[in-house]
């Protein structure tokens, strides 16, 4: 091949890699010469292409490049020579610019600078545009003035008029953006992942967290394990967040996240924290049929049952859990392996970390009220937190006897304590016992008081005969 063949053959190969670029396309380039004028750019392949050089200098005219640099820019003419935009410049070639921005997409930057009625008026390469409020983000945000003085990225939905009518989106730029994060998000998305998000929604049942271009719902269940009544009690919009991820759901499209998960577990304190018989203050969380469970801790729960609230008190208690008081109360008995908390109210004058003391132990004597009848016995309370169970055998009345005539809710009944089992949780009574303990203690009273009178005057069959 003779030289001019050679020749001839390199420049069509460059004019057919210049024909390759596009109006429009984004391209990246090493800075190879620098002049007065302009910043020559080796496109690779594609030839030279050469950018204003007041595109890459400052307000000062010092220049933000140096020969070696790579640049990115926006091809805006091909042919002859490939002329780059950087940023967009003002007069006839941003007219220019913004034109071929329209027709290709080529994102451009402007300064927001105002709210109008409908919307944003920003400036662009010198020229007015408007920015519909529906346009500017994903979603609406709570102040429009959030966005004026700041340069943003804009895509071009509309060019008329020699550049007097123009509309700008930047959801449009969002959107794909959301698409593109999407794609990398949706691999991380696993079982059990810990991912960073921000809150995006609140709803009535929950938060919704974007992960990055992927929304996941933190329901209400999962905000924290302490007592929520809102979402925007815990969260507010924008918030960056941790999140596990709880379940995906493929077919519907729905990822479930918690940021409970990651609080570790509430009852883990709770041996240190919550003591028997100590006196502590909770909020009254809600009420049902059994009795008032009280938030001791943040997700730990206790109960005070029914039988532990005086008819008295049962009106304020109901107040109480509707405007979420707080109470004082006597922890009962902790279960941490089944998770319970049984609680008492705590007497009045109580203070909080108070150790109160108990007078139940096995084979004393003691006083209580009855509680209520059963077929198979008589359930009867002894003090603070502290209900025994008296077996009919246990009663010392005789076979049919009716037992609720006998012994009304509210009666006073005296009990031997026979045995505590399960911590306290179950104590089972005599009466029977108890009024045989009874006698045979006035008995030996009696018998006292007779020999320091120095005789007896009455035998001892005699004074159970009196009894």
């Amino acid at each position: 091949m003779s030289e001019s063949e050679e020749d001839f053959a390199a420049m069509l190969a460059q004019h057919e890699a210049r024909g390759a670029l596009e109006i429009g396309q984004m391209v990246k380039g090493r800075v190879i010469q620098i002049s007065d004028e302009h910043v020559f750019v080796d496109v690779g392949g594609k030839g030279e292409a050469w950018i204003d050089r007041g595109e890459l200098a400052d307000d000062q005219g010092r220049l933000n490049v140096k020969v070696g640099d790579e640049v990115e820019a926006t091809v805006v003419a091909t042919g002859d020579e490939i002329r780059l935009s950087h940023r967009l410049r003002q007069g006839a070639q941003a007219r220019e610019a913004l034109a071929v921005a329209a027709q290709t997409g080529v994102p451009v930057e402007g300064k927001v600078a105002g709210v109008i009625k409908g919307g944003y008026e920003v400036t662009v390469g010198g020229l007015r545009a408007f920015c519909p409020f529906s346009q500017m983000e994903l979603r609406r945000v709570e102040s429009e003035q959030e966005y004026v003085g700041r340069v943003l990225e804009f895509r071009v939905t509309k060019y008329a008029e020699g550049g007097r009518n123009l509309v700008l989106s930047r959801r449009a730029l969002l959107e794909e953006q959301a698409a593109k994060a999407a794609e990398q998000t949706r691999k991380k998305i696993l079982p059990d992942a810990v991912l960073p998000g921000t809150v995006v929604s609140l709803a009535d049942f929950g938060a919704f967290v974007d992960l990055g271009g992927v929304q996941g719902l933190v329901p209400m269940s999962e905000l924290s394990h302490a007592r929520v009544e809102r979402a925007s009690d815990r969260l507010r919009i924008g918030e960056a967040v941790t999140v596990k991820v709880l379940r995906i759901d493929d077919a519907r499209g729905k990822v479930t996240l918690s940021l409970k998960a990651l609080e570790g577990d509430p009852w883990a304190t709770v041996p240190g924290r919550l003591r028997e018989r100590h006196v502590v203050r909770g909020r009254a969380a809600r009420a049902t049929e059994f009795g008032v469970f009280v938030e001791l801790l943040p997700g730990v729960d206790g109960l005070l049952h029914a039988s532990e609230i005086p008819r008295h008190r049962s009106a304020a208690l109901r107040e109480a859990v509707t405007a979420g008081a707080e109470i004082a109360v006597m922890i009962v008995n902790v279960d941490t392996a089944k998770r319970r908390i049984a609680l008492a109210l705590a007497p009045e004058g109580a203070t909080v970390g108070e150790e109160m003391a108990s007078a139940v132990a096995v084979g004393a004597v003691l006083t209580g009220t009855v509680d209520r009848v059963e077929p198979f016995g008589v359930f009867v309370r002894l003090g603070l937190g502290q209900t025994g169970l008296v077996p009919n055998a246990e009663l010392g009345t005789t076979q049919g006897a009716d037992h609720r005539r006998m012994f009304p809710a509210g009666s006073e009944m005296k009990v031997l304590v026979l045995a505590i089992e399960e911590g306290g949780r179950r104590i089972r009574l005599s009466r029977e016992k108890a009024r045989a303990h009874e006698e045979q203690a006035e008995a030996q009273a009696y018998l006292r008081d007779a020999t320091k009178k120095g005789g007896f005057g009455m035998t001892l069959g005699d004074l159970f005969k009196k009894k």
